[in-house]
């Protein structure tokens, strides 16, 4: 069940986007919607010495405040007249990287939407960061959307793997499967998978959705010299899906989380919104 919905502004074109998916859902669903708009204010750089206090920071950070109050204006007049449940409010995280403060009010909702960052976008790194966060330390799924969807879903593909990062995906997809009159498990070169797939890989979790009244229909597809993520992406295009539901992979490096391969492209070459989830 979908009450509350998170939508942190990522400041680049793709988040009217985002927005309009987010009401299309909150309508569906009967949610709640928070838009929150980040405050990115540079902080003083310590030295040995201590932190030294910089004259020109007090005029930047007001700067920075006045654009963030006039994008949540804009946005308050964006979603006025929705008949949904609806806030928008402006964040400053202070001393934590706008990133993180995000990932941190994502563990009060259901699931955090965003806009998915344009490949060579040269605003992108924020969006970039902010995914990260939101996949590796909120606890919640994560909805990326490249172009509002149509809801509710028809037609959704699962990529499969019998691991605990695509069962937790496909969990949490759940409310948005439930009314979907196809949903495809999809395996991508099954044969070359891990032993607890079994002889026939997706039949147990096809049994699973099953069991929840879902339409299940599995399909496993040849890689054939394509990327994992390539041939998921072209499968949705030719089976005319509007949700790919994903396990999001990584690896902890120096403390920070870096995406897997699959995840990586998924993310940058996406056609349709994808709900990862770690």
């Amino acid at each position: 069940m979908i009450r509350d919905l998170f939508l942190p502004l990522t400041g680049t074109p793709g988040d009217e986007s985002a927005v309009a998916a987010a009401i299309a859902l909150a309508r569906t669903c009967r949610a709640h919607v928070s838009v929150v708009q980040p405050v990115d204010l540079s902080l003083p750089i310590p030295s040995a010495w201590g932190i030294t206090p910089d004259p020109t920071l007090g005029h930047t950070h007001d700067t920075l405040r006045a654009e963030a109050a006039r994008q949540a204006v804009r946005w308050r007049e964006r979603l006025d007249g929705e008949e949904v449940s609806w806030e928008v409010r402006v964040d400053e995280p202070g001393l934590v990287e706008p990133p993180r403060a995000m990932a941190r009010q994502a563990l009060y909702s259901d699931l955090s939407v965003m806009a998915a960052p344009a490949p060579t976008a040269s605003d992108a790194a924020f969006a970039h960061a902010l995914f990260n966060a939101l996949l590796f330390e909120s606890g919640r799924p994560v909805l990326m959307v490249p172009h509002a969807p149509p809801l509710p879903v028809r037609h959704a593909i699962v990529a499969w793997k019998s691991c605990r990062h695509a069962s937790r995906a496909l969990h949490d997809a759940l409310p948005l499967l439930a009314g979907a009159g196809s949903i495809d498990i999809v395996t991508v070169d099954p044969a070359a998978a891990g032993a607890f797939d079994g002889a026939d890989p997706g039949v147990d979790i096809a049994t699973h959705l099953a069991r929840h009244a879902l339409p299940v229909n599995l399909v496993s597809l040849p890689r054939g010299g394509q990327t994992v993520a390539s041939a998921l992406l072209r499968h949705a295009s030719e089976s005319g899906a509007q949700l790919l539901v994903a396990g999001g992979y990584g690896h902890s490096r120096l403390r920070e989380w870096a995406l897997g391969g699959t995840t990586r492209d998924l993310l940058l070459a996406t056609h349709l919104p994808i709900l990862f989830s770690h």
